[in-house]
Parts: C-alpha cells; structure tokens; sequence
C-alpha cells in the first residue's frame, strides 16, 4: 500500500496511487488524530493482519502467526485488498 517501505523478494508494498505513512500520519492529524508516520505504519499493518486472519479463517487454513504477519506485509495481499476495497466502494456507488 506504501510508496516506499520494505523491499520483498515480490516487490516493495505499493500500489498505484498508494501513499506512504507520512502522508497518512500528515492526513490524520490534519482531521485531528495526532499521529506520526511509524503509528500509521503499525495501524496500516495491524489492519492488514485482521484481513489476512479473515481469510486464513474463510479457507479453514492453519497459518502459524509469523506467517500471518508476513502475508501483512506483503504487497501482493495489500494490492489485492486495496483492489477489493475500491470494488466494494465502487459498487456502493451504484
């Protein structure tokens, strides 16, 4: 979801128009939630963690924890979560 970030062997955690953590932390405060760019990082990925947990649960899957952070972290599942999200936001749209 970042422009920058941690580098995987499948590519660094970015999406299109992703922003990275200082524009979110930028944004948050702005609307009054005081917050640094390394609290969006951890909030970012605490709620990628609750996505990635949803679907290891969906499919009867046993992920080890670790393993479960790392498919957080990874930008193949970020990008597929981005995409859904503005799926679902599209198709509230109309």
């Amino acid at each position: 979801m970042m422009k920058k970030g941690k580098k995987f062997e499948s590519g660094y955690a970015t999406v299109d128009d992703g922003v990275n953590y200082r524009d979110i932390a930028d944004t948050m405060t702005e609307i009054g939630y005081r917050m640094n760019h390394s609290s969006a990082r951890n909030y970012v990925l605490r709620v990628m963690r609750k996505f990635a947990e949803a679907v290891v649960d969906q499919y009867g899957i046993e992920v080890p924890s670790s393993s479960l952070d790392s498919i957080a972290r990874s930008p193949m599942f970020q990008s597929g979560i981005a995409e859904l999200l503005q799926d679902i936001e599209c198709a509230r749209k109309y």
